[in-house]
């Protein structure tokens, strides 16, 4: 049997994706969760994997085309068609959909939702009418499917379950948003995979769910949902909350908000989180977004325009107020430990409790480092790079491990080997509304400058804006963290394990200084800099970490060595 794969819409308000590459030929044997082809929206790369085992028959699109959510991207023929004997199981399968997450851009309440969510793909196997294809969806028994955690293929094994956006017993929609999951890189609405009625749900909203686990039951359109559970929006339930507020403004003019074809209400998920929150009907706000789609700023605005209530209602919805609002109004504000933040918390925990450290500092004097990249940015400006201390700093780094390798390296502990690296991959701590994220600039030896320069900016803007690949985060052999720009003379950074070292780069202050001179030492205005670097002393030494500073030293104080 053959099935058509399409890029499907997931409920993030994307409406189309650019095929960046494809990862397999036409007529190559496939396995199930193997990655087919790279797609980017404007939020994240992800890598689509095959839904089931087979051949790729045909690919629908060509790299660098853009395709609309619906769009086939290719066909795959799998094992023969399941026997007669088997047409509730076709029939489950056939309404799934698994849902792919990832990087990107994240949210959690109050800390979450400050962070830019990276797009989720929802991988859709449907094959023609009355065909089966596999997805993460499984049939438990007549008209009932088993909708489960699917294997994204991004390295996340897990997801904790965010929020349940519905109850057993409630009918939902096709794509109707069923529960937030979150992995430690993204957090995704899951859609209904087909419609019907939650007949269980397998886990509780605070629990970690690994890869395969089942989420929830449905039992298929058609069987013994009663009509009187149909929510009133198709796009998600309406809590109680909501519905009463929505009835107070119902005489709101009505705006005309962007639809599908099936009445879905488009929106970001920040953008239906805040309206669930305030009791605000999406279908009154004009969307501000590409195609129409409601952002959250949207919502918000919508919500400063509304009518004040009148003190009285004020004073007593105070009086009502839940315990949870007392407590803010106290000033105590609670927020779930939860996604990017808890993954860096364990990861910190992890290097200090697993590499002994030992911190390093130097003094730079960097008054012809400042008036070398004055005169070199200029330069750099006329092919529109814009340059900054980092490639310097880079390159003389990039210099200081190819002559102390010990630097350049990890403890397999496993093997109980010193593993040194033949490149070099710095990883680039870069501040983001997710957290401290690490992406990587590899083989840095062999890179000028401008180049550097060039990659620096790219990757530190599609870092913010959540649209790295998971292949960026990964093969850093040493790390630089830099606060300089926002302040701070001297910091001991925590290392980014497994790497054996991270140079933390301090901001630039002019102060007098002593400066050496044929006819007597004089004072002058000068630039100067700290640099520390904290290494794993399993490995490496003291000494050896105080003479790699000073070969930075060396190099950054005297720029013009760097082209050596």
């Amino acid at each position: 049997m053959s099935l058509q794969f399409k890029l499907p819409d997931i409920g993030e308000g994307i409406a189309e994706g650019e095929v960046v590459k494809w990862l397999v030929s036409e007529g190559q044997r496939v396995e199930e969760h193997q990655p087919v082809v790279e797609v980017m929206t404007d939020k994240a790369t992800v890598e689509i994997p095959a839904p089931a085992a087979g051949v790729v028959l045909r690919r629908h699109a060509k790299e660098g085309d853009v395709v609309p959510v619906g769009s086939v991207l290719f066909e795959l023929e799998t094992a023969a068609a399941p026997s007669r004997a088997q047409p509730a199981a076709a029939g489950a399968s056939e309404a799934s959909r698994p849902a792919r997450a990832t990087a990107a851009a994240a949210a959690k309440p109050a800390a979450r939702e400050a962070k830019p969510r990276p797009a989720a793909a929802t991988a859709t196997a449907e094959p023609p009418r009355g065909r089966a294809p596999s997805s993460a969806a499984s049939p438990a028994s007549a008209g009932r499917l088993e909708f489960k955690l699917p294997d994204i293929g991004e390295g996340v094994a897990e997801g904790e379950i965010v929020k349940w956006l519905v109850q057993v017993g409630d009918t939902v929609a096709e794509h109707q948003a069923v529960l937030e999951v979150m992995t430690d890189k993204a957090t995704v609405e899951i859609p209904s995979p087909a419609a019907g009625r939650i007949a269980e749900q397998r886990v509780k909203a605070g629990e970690v769910a690994p890869v395969g686990t089942v989420l929830f039951v449905l039992e298929l359109a058609g069987g013994a949902a009663p009509a009187a559970a149909q929510r009133p929006e198709p796009d998600r339930p309406q809590p109680e909350a909501e519905r009463t507020e929505a009835a107070k403004h119902a005489d709101a003019p009505a705006a005309s908000a962007a639809r599908e074809g099936n009445g879905r209400v488009l929106a970001v998920p920040s953008a239906r989180r805040v309206a669930r929150e305030l009791g605000i009907d999406l279908g009154q706000i004009s969307g501000s977004g590409r195609n129409g789609v409601i952002r959250r700023s949207d919502v918000e605005d919508f919500a400063k325009q509304r009518e004040t209530p009148p003190a009285a209602e004020s004073g007593a919805r105070a009086r009502g107020a839940a315990p949870a609002a007392l407590a803010r109004a106290s000033g105590e504000t609670r927020a779930p430990f939860r996604g990017v933040r808890r993954k860096i918390a364990e990861a910190m925990v992890r290097s200090k409790q697993t590499a002994p450290h030992f911190t390093v500092v130097e003094e730079l004097d960097v008054t012809e480092l400042v008036k070398v990249r004055e005169s070199a940015k200029v330069m750099a400006a006329e092919s529109g790079v814009k340059l900054t201390y980092m490639p310097f700093i880079m390159k003389a780094v990039a210099s200081g491990l190819a002559r102390y390798p010990e630097l350049n390296s990890k403890l397999d502990e496993a093997a109980q080997e010193i593993v040194t690296y033949a490149q070099i991959n710095l990883g680039i701590a870069t501040d983001t509304t997710q957290g401290l994220i690490v992406p990587v600039i590899r083989d840095v030896q062999s890179k000028g400058l401008l180049q550097l320069a060039k990659e620096l900016v790219d990757l530190a803007d599609r870092t913010r804006a959540g649209k790295f690949t998971p292949e960026e985060l990964k093969g850093s052999t040493f790390s630089i963290t830099n606060a300089g720009n926002i302040g701070g003379t001297l910091a001991t950074p925590i290392i980014n394990y497994p790497d054996a070292g991270i140079l933390g780069v301090h901001r630039i202050a002019k102060r007098p200084g002593v400066v050496e001179a044929p006819g007597g030492d004089r004072i002058e205005v000068r630039h100067y800099m700290n640099l520390s670097i904290s290494v794993d002393h399993r490995i490496v030494d003291g000494a050896t970490a105080v003479r790699f500073l000073v070969h930075i030293k060396r190099l950054l104080e005297t720029p013009g060595l760097l082209a050596l």
